[in-house]
């Protein structure tokens, strides 16, 4: 899952992810590719601000605010840390859903650092996030440490018992809770600081790829000599949280030490594995626990149909045993409803409990992405929550959440039309001569939930009533904010024109969203633009967003920012639809409540929308959604222009053949053409139909076209980090899948949409062992040949399970020949083992052969030579 933290001005938050991590606050600033991120104070309107295109203004930051998007620090190979809307550090390693190795996180004294575990720098840079300021307390008041001025010595901090790959020392003095930095880089169990005298209180974090973690605690004095500080992994004990539903199991989790002042060290996205803290007593120091539980069996393609959320700290004191197990009848429930883009996805609901203190860390599950999934959640405690879509690019900011213990009323999440919302931080503003533009919120839901899809590209102009053009820019990404050229003083009549387009595998919906707002702003009006907003809903859509033949209902309504709230004066004007992607338009009767019926003929297959909308100071808007729900009518292929896409292959034509290890990949591409040449392309994998798919595999990153020639390009997408038993989780999976394709022209008037544009056999690895005794044996004596035929088990935790019922081959190889013949057949018994004789004649090599299947790859036995005398 993906695993995410949120900062606030008050409380600040670290976290570390199987997937990608995101550190909200308020605002960050960051050193491109250079490994470090800081973070400093802004103001309350800082916004998605970075450089980029433009032809008349300028893509910048927002002068006076402390942040830059789209600048990041590199993790090596595995992703990045980026600033992210002006606020948020998202550490992005790859697709969501597949298994990657954790990153430790520590905040310490206000800087947090990001790593991912099991390197050291050595191996790649550590992502820092580095306050200029002095850092607030759990009390909001402002702290400084101080190291004191006293002769120092070197205290050498040593892990023991333990096999140490890599490891993250963390050293406070427990009286004045000033942290001292130690080198953590250095190669084997150990490292030294430099320490004056004093109490101190240190942890030791050590966690390596697919194994458990441990969380280690010391408390050690330093007089007038140095020392060596033992952290004994013998001693630590397993923590975890759990209930009384046996058929729950732990699928992620967030384990973290806080103490005194704010600092904390640990590590989050813990995955299944187990973890293991050194039990301890240390005034003001407390241990925090943030476990998800889902079914056991549960994968991104099989969804759990309920969810765990719990939280529980120990305060002060970590007991001997330090697990905890409460009753599912004591926890809060709620039942979520959940709605898909227009098409089966991928979904992760994400939740980081605020413990009052600066600790608290998301982790993930995958959520059903059509239907509802039983929330139970520690009863009181406020969780933050995110719901991610696809690969993750798309994702909801969901409000805070407390419940209390017993039943609470559900909500839906993602119900189409996916359509722009106001950001609760705010939208463009204008500060006196300039306007900043930044209206990235184009996918929300019909709840009103926000959303961005960094997959999504931006292009705006800002003109004025007489012609003049202020700003333009095309080609942006959702962190681009475009700044004005100086504006004049009087009141003046502008319109701002947007268009959002994307194409992505994982919604079919809101392809393209337009808006354009008239206001009028003079050098007084400083702060947020009077733009109106819209919001559309249609009840009665399916899971899917899908209206049926018939009467449809649309709902609208309007207000605009910033407006006395006594006299709104905000109207809807009208209401449009079109079955044809906008090429013709019928008006729709609209009554005072801003509601409107269409009778929605069966051959539509999607519906775009068009809302208009005025006020009493002015201002309108006109807004396009293109395709905001689909209708009755079968989504076919699309072709459109002189577009076209052809030699579509995955893995270069061979099987994808799986394993039950993670860390697989293969790589699928097509061709494609068109007369202006290729702007962009993408693909998927799916099995079953396209309208309502058994699973998808999506690429970790966006395709990649290389152009080829002037009219043609070869577009290639990377599938990596797959782990079958949580991509996938069902070995039914095993089998045939078609390859979704699609490109657009460049010059923005073709595309090419197929469904199978090629299939692909993505199966089940196997194995096959062959032995043959008595060895020696004499010459016409009976060889009894046993083997076993065993194919990965993409369900359990691992390992391969026999094939029962196959025909197997029994093969011999004459010494000194190359060539095997095929003896006789034989057929694997319940548990796939084999048992077959031969007469021995001569020296030779024997083997078993299986022929390939439709859900499992072929297999042959490493060769047993047997001596004949």
């Amino acid at each position: 899952m993906s695993s995410m933290v949120r900062m606030s001005r008050i409380r600040r938050h670290a976290v570390a992810g199987l997937c990608g991590a995101v550190l909200t606050a308020s605002a960050l600033l960051t050193s491109a590719a250079t490994g470090t991120a800081t973070a400093t104070p802004s103001p309350s309107d800082a916004g998605p601000a970075t450089t980029g295109p433009a032809t008349t203004g300028t893509v910048t930051p927002a002068e006076g605010t402390a942040a830059r998007s789209g600048q990041s620090a590199e993790l090596g190979d595995l992703g990045r840390v980026e600033v992210v809307d002006g606020r948020d550090i998202r550490v992005t390693a790859d697709e969501a859903g597949a298994t990657l190795p954790r990153y430790s996180v520590a905040s310490l004294d206000g800087t947090v650092s990001v790593r991912p575990a099991g390197e050291t720098t050595a191996d790649r840079p550590t992502a820092q996030l580095r306050p200029t300021a002095r850092a607030e307390d759990t009390r909001g008041a402002l702290r400084t440490t101080y190291a004191a001025a006293a002769s120092t010595y070197p205290v050498k901090l040593s892990i023991t018992h333990a096999d140490v790959q890599s490891k993250l020392f963390y050293v406070w003095d427990r009286e004045t809770w000033t942290y001292y930095a130690v080198d953590s880089d250095t190669e084997g169990a150990s490292s030294t600081v430099k320490l004056p005298p004093g109490d101190y209180f240190s942890v030791a974090l050590h966690m390596d790829w697919t194994q458990p973690s441990y969380l280690l605690t010391r408390t050690f004095t330093v007089g007038s000599a140095a020392k060596t500080v033992t952290f004994d992994q013998r001693a630590a004990k397993e923590t975890a949280l759990r209930t009384d539903d046996t058929t729950a199991t732990r699928d992620d989790s967030a384990v973290w030490i806080s103490v005194p002042g704010g600092d904390l060290a640990g590590f989050a996205g813990g995955g299944t594995d187990k973890v293991y803290v050194t039990p301890f007593s240390v005034s003001g120091v407390s241990l925090r626990l943030h476990e998800v539980l889902v079914k056991k069996g549960a994968s991104a393609s099989v969804p759990s149909p309920y969810r765990y959320d719990l939280t529980h700290s120990f305060t002060k004191t970590v007991p001997a045993t330090p697990v905890v197990t409460v009753r599912a009848s004591t926890l809060a429930k709620t039942v979520t409803e959940m709605r898909a883009p227009g098409t089966r996805t991928k979904a992760y609901l994400q939740t980081a409990p605020a413990l009052g203190e600066s600790a608290g860390v998301y982790v993930g599950s995958a959520a059903p992405v059509t239907g509802s999934v039983t929330e139970y959640a520690t009863p009181g405690v406020t969780y933050s929550r995110l719901l991610s879509y696809g690969s993750g690019e798309l994702t909801l900011d969901l409000p805070d959440r407390t419940l209390p213990a017993g039943t609470s009323a559900g909500e839906t999440l993602g119900a189409a039309p996916s359509q722009p919302h106001r950001s609760q931080w705010g939208g463009s503003q204008r500060d006196s001569g300039k306007i900043r533009v930044s209206e990235p919120y184009a996918f929300g839901d019909a709840a009103g939930h926000t959303a961005v899809d960094s997959r999504a590209t931006y292009a705006y102009q800002l003109t004025s009533a007489d012609g003049a053009t202020y700003a333009q820019a095309d080609g942006l990404d959702v962190y681009d904010r475009l700044t004005s050229t100086s504006l004049p003083s009087a009141q003046q009549t502008y319109t701002l024109d947007q268009t959002v387009h994307r194409r992505v595998p994982y919604s079919r919906l809101s392809t393209d969203v337009h808006n354009v707002w008239t206001f009028r702003s003079s050098y007084a009006d400083v702060g947020e633009l009077p733009l109106i907003d819209a919001r559309l809903s249609v009840p009665g859509l399916d899971d899917y967003g899908r209206a049926t033949t018939g009467p449809v209902q649309i709902r609208a309504s309007a207000t605009t920012r910033d407006q006395d709230a006594a006299t709104p004066g905000t109207r809807i004007t009208g209401l449009a639809y079109s079955t044809d992607d906008g090429a013709t338009w019928t008006d729709l009767d609209v009554a005072a409540d801003g509601s409107a019926t269409l009778d929605l003929p069966a051959t539509a297959s999607f519906v775009s929308l068009r809302v208009t909308a005025a006020d009493d100071q002015g201002g309108r808007l006109s807004r396009v959604i293109t395709r905001a729900f689909a209708g009755p009518a079968p989504h076919g292929d699309e072709t459109a222009g002189a577009t076209r896409i052809s030699h579509a292959v995955v893995n270069g034509g061979k099987r994808v053949e799986l394993t039950d290890e993670p860390l697989q990949d293969f790589k699928a591409k097509f061709t494609a053409t068109d007369p202006s040449g290729i702007a962009s392309g993408d693909m998927y994998l799916y099995k079953g139909s396209y309208d309502t798919p058994d699973a998808v595999l999506y690429g970790t990153w966006p395709a990649t076209c290389t152009k080829t020639g002037a009219t043609t390009a070869t577009c290639e997408a990377h599938f990596a980090y797959i782990h079958p038993r949580f991509s996938l989780g069902r070995n039914s999976l095993a089998g045939t899948w078609k390859l979704a394709a699609w490109a657009e022209s460049a010059d923005g008037t073709g595309h090419a949409d197929l469904h199978a544009a090629t299939s692909a056999s993505v199966v089940r690895d196997a194995t096959l062992t062959a032995n043959a005794a008595p060895e020696p044996v004499t010459k016409g004596k009976t060889l009894t040949i046993t083997g076993k035929l065993a194919r990965a088990d993409w369900e359990t935790r691992g390992g391969y399970h026999g094939y029962s019922g196959q025909k197997v081959k029994l093969q011999f190889r004459k010494k000194g020949t190359t060539t095997y013949k095929t003896l006789k057949t034989t057929t694997t018994n319940s548990s796939g083992t084999l048992k077959t004789t031969a007469k021995a004649t001569t020296d030779g090599y024997w083997r078993y052969a299986s022929p390939t299947t439709s859900t499992t790859a072929p297999a042959t036995s490493p060769a047993d030579y047997v001596d004949v005398r």
